[in-house]
């Protein structure tokens, strides 16, 4: 064979080797994602817009953020299996592999057990976060809260759920803990606490509950606390599919739907 046909020979052999290796490595990859699920934990009380129903219900409407995450997982590849559990529950299971995601405000103190997209620097990456949220407080109507906070001389009694992170408030503060969001709304409107912290702000967009415009409750603007929402991965999921977590976290911000967070938000779901 004359030598400039057996180069060329070489060549194109090369050349259908190394495509016949990209396209294994590429189906190799799709399968290896189809084989993959992610077992997603979340609190078994509901919580709009993020989270619809209770106890192990998952209902038709399931929340914005479920919805968000099937979208996500469906873009990558991989399945969701949806877990409920009292809100603990979930924080110990991530802990001991048991579930491989939540989703929760970066936290110093989970450090130790979960990851969660990062900047080149190490710190958190708000540009990967599944939502961003913004916290007032809401008390009833002719209650002196704005007054007391200006002129910090009384203590003002909030009620927060427990097991929710810890976020500032005004130095005059005494917190009382509460079952349920619902719970803590309930001593509000009571009058047995001052207020209560409730959703204002959502992705960026001014938001509130519309079972709150049926009770005799204000929200106090601008919003006391902002923060974003991770998708907390378990260290051992991040250890077997470091490359699929990663476009798990690109994937979240590129499928979010705010008006679908904000739909929710009108809801009245039991």
């Amino acid at each position: 064979m004359p030598a400039v046909k057996l180069t060329l020979y070489l060549v194109l052999a090369i050349f259908c080797a190394a495509v016949r290796t990209d396209v294994l490595l590429t189906n190799g990859s799709q399968n290896i994602a189809q084989l993959v699920t992610l077992r997603f934990c979340y609190e078994d009380k509901q919580l709009l817009p993020y989270y619809a129903g209770n106890a192990q219900q998952i209902p038709d409407m399931p929340g914005a953020t479920i919805e968000h995450l099937r979208l996500a997982a469906t873009t990558v590849g991989i399945t969701l299996q949806l877990v409920r559990l009292p809100w603990l529950r979930c924080l110990q299971q991530l802990e001991d592999n048991s579930v491989d995601a939540l989703v929760a405000a970066y936290d110093q103190d989970r450090e130790h057990y979960t990851l969660y997209p990062k900047r080149q620097d190490g710190s958190p990456d708000p540009a990967k976060a599944i939502n961003q949220l913004g916290l007032c407080l809401a008390h009833r109507y002719d209650n002196s809260l704005p007054d007391n906070i200006n002129h910090q001389t009384n203590k003002i009694t909030v009620s927060r759920p427990l097991g929710y992170k810890p976020i500032p408030f005004p130095h005059n503060t005494l917190l009382v803990a509460a079952n349920s969001p619902q719970h803590a709304l309930e001593l509000v409107v009571s009058g047995r606490v001052d207020a209560t912290t409730v959703l204002c702000e959502l992705n960026g967009i001014k938001a509130k509950e519309q079972h709150l415009d049926q009770l005799p409750v204000l929200l106090l603007y601008p919003a006391l606390h902002k923060s974003d929402g991770y998708l907390m991965l378990s260290k051992d999921f991040y250890r077997r599919y470091p490359k699929l977590s990663e476009q798990l976290w690109q994937s979240l911000p590129e499928t979010l739907n705010k008006q679908r967070y904000l739909h929710y938000m009108t809801l009245s779901l039991d």
